[in-house]
């Protein structure tokens, strides 16, 4: 049976991976409107949430029902959070977290405040975004967002841009929902270096990382990347990789259960979750 994490700050579980073709597509604002001159004009965001319809074809009841209690709040109320296997050895950021330009359109701000001044980003080889972002970071006054480490994985972080008066990009290790380790600032890598990473945290010490903005003063911002990969498996060096993760979902209605065999103990599950933590954090 192939596995994958679900749940909350409180409680992730080791649950049954949905069914393959699980979309995972990104939404925002789209308009479109037609002119009588046969031309058309069309307006949409920038910035997106992630969407996943995730769907359980043949599992036992007892599978089903870890699904459904995370739905209705048995482990925590919270956002609900998953390990992706997709995204997680690539870049489990949101995409507004990875590419910080997005807060200087129309995408939310990182520094919780103002957005930012985009600037463009240093000359380089590994595909970094075409913009950066220069933000003026007051104090205690940033967005935040939490990635899981399941058991037996480590956390690879690395942030890019360039040191300016004072704003800094912190690492906070979670011990458990309530209980956080010691802050780490992060050492700003360059757009030419292509090591990715520059700071990690395991499963033996931490269930998780929370990142923010910190201290106080300007910094400029690139790209942010965040591989969650197997303990002992050593990331790949390279370019930039967008984000492909999200910063914590809830479900949009109740998972439909349908009750295929109580003789063969099989039903299934249909779930449709979407990203809104971070608008509503």
């Amino acid at each position: 049976m192939t596995c994958f994490y679900m749940g909350t700050r409180e409680k992730m579980l080791e649950v049954r991976a949905p069914s393959v073709n699980m979309p995972s597509s990104k939404q925002g604002y789209f308009n479109k409107v037609d002119f009588l001159n046969g031309g058309t004009a069309i307006r949409r965001s920038r910035a997106a949430h992630k969407l996943y319809t995730m769907t359980w074809n043949s599992m036992s009841r007892d599978d089903a029902r870890q699904i459904l209690d995370i739905a209705d709040g048995v482990h925590g109320t919270g956002p609900v959070y998953v390990h992706d296997p997709v995204a997680a050895d690539r870049n489990v950021l949101p995409q507004w977290w990875a590419t910080p330009s997005q807060g200087g359109f129309d995408g939310l701000p990182l520094n919780d405040g103002t957005r930012g001044e985009l600037v463009t980003t240093p000359s380089n080889t590994l595909n970094f975004p075409h913009d950066s972002i220069l933000y003026t970071v007051l104090e205690n006054q940033t967005r935040r967002v939490w990635i899981p480490i399941p058991d037996g994985y480590t956390a690879h972080i690395g942030a890019y841009g360039t040191d300016g008066t004072g704003g800094t990009v912190v690492a906070t290790p979670t011990v458990d929902h309530t209980t956080d380790g010691t802050p780490v600032t992060l050492t700003l890598l360059d757009v030419t270096d292509d090591s990715r990473f520059n700071q990690t945290f395991d499963s033996t010490s931490y269930d998780g990382v929370t990142l923010s903005l910190g201290g106080a003063g300007t910094l400029t911002l690139s790209g942010i990347m965040v591989q969650v990969l197997e303990t002992g498996v050593t990331p790949e060096t390279g370019g930039f990789i967008s984000g492909q993760g999200n910063s914590g979902l809830q479900f949009v209605s109740q998972p439909t259960y349908t009750p295929y065999s109580s003789a063969l103990d099989k039903v299934g599950v249909v779930a449709e979750l979407a990203e809104n933590y971070g608008w509503t954090s």
